[in-house]
């Protein structure tokens, strides 16, 4: 038996309006949609409709061509200890605290 498919949904912002850009921006993430095995589900210009298709089930996964074009302010967010720190603008205050986010000064310890 083999395992369900995941379905996957292509975001491309809504504020991307020129048809060559568009395009440059939705080949790519319908490749990765491809390559990965993906059943397609469609192409949503919001991230509200991303989130209604993942929360409906119609949807499994978010393909996006850069962390960019995700909106800053949305909701939920993930971030990975490898993202940049934000240092200002919209939810600056609910990433990473000023201490996690500056430089070490001291020799980081050495592991026997």
């Amino acid at each position: 038996m083999s395992a369900p498919v995941d379905r996957a949904v292509v975001f491309v912002p809504a504020s991307t309006t020129d048809p060559a850009e568009f395009a440059s921006i939705a080949a790519p993430c319908l490749e990765r949609v491809e390559v990965c095995g993906y059943a397609f589900v469609g192409v949503v210009r919001t991230w509200e409709d991303a989130l209604r298709l993942i929360r409906d089930g119609r949807a499994h996964v978010v393909v996006v061509a850069s962390r960019s074009h995700l909106p800053h302010d949305r909701r939920p967010r993930i971030e990975a200890v490898a993202d940049a720190v934000r240092a200002d603008g919209p939810g600056s205050h609910c990433v990473a605290p000023p201490e996690a986010s500056a430089p070490r000064s001291r020799r980081a310890r050495r592991v026997r």
